[in-house]
């Protein structure tokens, strides 16, 4: 599988307190990440992919891997919709 990577260019991001706001330039949409989504974006460095933004999260959490696969799914699903990901 292939690494993850942000889509350089293509979102501005500036932390606000505990989160992370990230503005895709592509679609306009706003997210806000905080918590586990926060720890997700984080990772996301071009160097890991699915499987190990799993195991990286799971053991940092303390959490099953096939409920952390949940939440980095749904991430990654709505990142790459907003143009987030390369």
């Amino acid at each position: 599988m292939s690494a993850i990577r942000k889509a350089s260019g293509e979102f501005i991001e500036t932390d606000v307190d505990d989160e992370t706001i990230i503005v895709s330039l592509a679609s306009g949409e706003l997210f806000s990440v905080k918590e586990t989504g926060l720890a997700i974006w984080k990772l996301i460095d071009g160097s890991r992919d699915r499987g190990q933004l799993i195991t990286a999260l799971s053991a940092a959490y303390s959490v099953d891997e096939t409920e952390i696969a949940y939440d980095i799914d749904a991430f990654l699903t709505d990142a790459a919709r907003a143009g987030l990901l390369a």
